[in-house]
């Protein structure tokens, strides 16, 4: 019996993490921002339950503080996600060391080609933005 209990805890606990991580891979991604900007890019990875990021300035975490919303404590700033109207991430808002820049996601191609032959085959004419 005590074989089982463990058992189910480790699957329970398996399932949480697992869960928690997809959760933060709605975060990650490569997002692209204005010429002129303090940085050019911002790259989001998920890795051990946390996020970390990498631009042509840096690299840190960033550590939830509500949903949608990060404190980055390496540069003492924030980011908050935007989301269209399809409840997607499709960019960030940055504010650090007094400055605020707004990043976009990048599209992978091969999303736009889905997407595309999707559309193509329901024969409906489309715009890709």
């Amino acid at each position: 019996m005590k074989k089982i209990t463990y058992l189910l805890i480790a699957f329970f606990a398996i399932g949480l993490s697992a869960k928690a991580q997809d959760s933060l891979a709605q975060y990650t991604g490569k997002f692209n921002f204005p010429e002129g900007s303090i940085v050019s890019y911002v790259t989001v990875t998920a890795e051990n339950g946390k996020l970390n990021f990498s631009s042509d300035k840096g690299t840190g975490t960033l550590e939830r503080v509500a949903p949608d919303s990060f404190a980055i404590p390496e540069y003492q700033g924030t980011g908050k996600y935007t989301r269209n109207a399809d409840n997607k991430v499709v960019g960030v808002v940055i504010d650090v060391m007094g400055y605020h820049i707004e990043g976009v996601k990048e599209i992978p191609a091969i999303a736009i080609i889905e997407r595309k032959y999707y559309l193509k085959s329901e024969r409906k004419q489309f715009a890709i933005r």
